[in-house]
């Protein structure tokens, strides 16, 4: 077991193998979705499950992650989507989509609007059945450690929020400072 998740007024154990199958099926939902290597896709939730299943799923497909805080305004949502050149956008309620439909029609590269709370990891579970396991580890297996990992944005206290490029190496390096050898 690694996770533990919420079902309504219960907890449900989540061992490794359950994880790792919700990923690779999601990854293959964002491939057939036309997510390519390197490209971003935004992710607007509170921290919970399907958040980081969400954000291990954008990295099999080799995409990056681009965190976005689920109590952003608009206008903070325009920016930072369209700084970073989102394709896709996970959005945790109807609320988050609503804040992302008013200004979605100035974000040219934004294709996809998934709402988490209305089915996301379902939809894209099924409609990514046809992408073949070997297509997918293909995906994954191309992050080298200077590969863009995720962008995370400032505050923006000073200004505009800047985006700060964190590589997969950085990750790694975290890991490994936590591995005794």
């Amino acid at each position: 077991v690694a996770f533990r998740r919420r079902s309504g007024s219960a907890w449900v154990d989540v061992t490794t193998a359950q994880f790792l199958a919700e990923v690779q099926g999601v990854a293959k939902g964002l491939v057939a979705s036309g997510v390519q290597v390197g490209d971003r896709v935004g992710l607007m939730a509170k921290t919970r499950y399907e958040w980081t299943l969400i954000d291990f799923a954008i990295w099999t497909a080799g995409a990056v992650t681009v965190p976005i805080y689920e109590t952003s305004s608009a206008e903070q949502v325009q920016w930072i989507l369209g700084d970073s050149g989102a394709v896709g956008l996970f959005a945790e309620s109807p609320a988050n989509v609503a804040t992302v439909d008013e200004v979605k029609g100035t974000l040219g590269s934004l294709k996809h609007v998934w709402c988490i709370d209305a089915g996301a990891v379902d939809e894209l579970t099924g409609s990514g059945a046809a992408v073949s396991d070997a297509d997918l580890e293909s995906r994954r297996t191309t992050a080298k450690p200077g590969d863009l990992a995720t962008i995370i944005y400032t505050s923006g206290t000073t200004g505009r929020p800047k985006g700060c490029e964190l590589t997969h190496g950085n990750f790694l390096f975290e890991a490994a400072n936590v591995v005794s050898i």
